[in-house]
């Protein structure tokens, strides 16, 4: 089982933990919550010495695949951090083998979520969200035996104008189109060509590399 760890530009690879259910999942993923909250290099606050989590809560439910094995579903964990609520977005994401993995970043408000270079179409909270899943995706391309754990966005570019849809803002709000994102893989520049999609309802997306 993989935990995986993404936090704005960087991404630490974590460990094994067990399925849900098992008594030292809770625990485990608390280890892994507070630790991703003391890094500096994630966004965290090294200089507090305490800090526990608080709360948890399901925000989005278990939705199961056919089989009734694999399926996803995404929790909030709430770390206390010297007198500071900071609260976390946790995915956990199961494979139809039992394999589960899971993502973890701080949950942020749309003022303060990424902006990335270039001419991406994406309003800040999908450039965030593109940026989370490219850096968690790339992790996986490269595997765990990996070193390098360092990525951010360098460049971001329109390969394809918005189709059959509408523009608000200079922001699409229904239709599609297609951008190339590169990341820069602790000094390799990696690209990956990203199909969007929105509806006044939400965006959705699929990646791949370039070859």
């Amino acid at each position: 089982m993989r935990f995986w760890l993404a936090a704005a530009l960087l991404s630490l690879l974590g460990g094994c933990a067990t399925v849900p259910g098992q008594a030292n999942r809770s625990s485990t993923l608390s280890d892994l919550v507070l630790a991703l909250d003391a890094s500096g290099k994630m966004g965290g606050d090294p200089t507090c010495r305490e800090r526990r989590v608080s709360t948890t809560e399901v925000i989005v439910p278990v939705e199961l695949a056919p089989q009734g094995v694999a399926g996803r579903w995404t929790e909030r964990w709430t770390v206390e951090r010297c007198g500071t609520l900071v609260p976390y977005v946790v995915k956990f994401d199961r494979a139809p083998d039992g394999d589960l993995n899971v993502s973890m970043q701080r949950e942020v408000s749309e003022a303060e979520a990424t902006t990335v270079p270039g001419d991406t179409l994406a309003d800040r909270v999908l450039q965030r969200d593109t940026l989370a899943f490219l850096t968690q995706k790339d992790l996986y391309e490269v595997g765990p035996d990996a070193r390098c754990r360092t990525r951010k966005v360098v460049a971001t570019e329109v390969l394809a104008a918005v189709v059959g849809g509408e523009v608000e803002q200079s922001r699409p709000i229904s239709g599609s189109w297609m951008e190339r994102w590169t990341l820069d893989r602790c000094g390799a520049p990696v690209r990956y060509v990203i199909r969007f999609t929105t509806t006044r309802q939400g965006t959705t997306f699929i990646a791949e590399p370039q070859q």
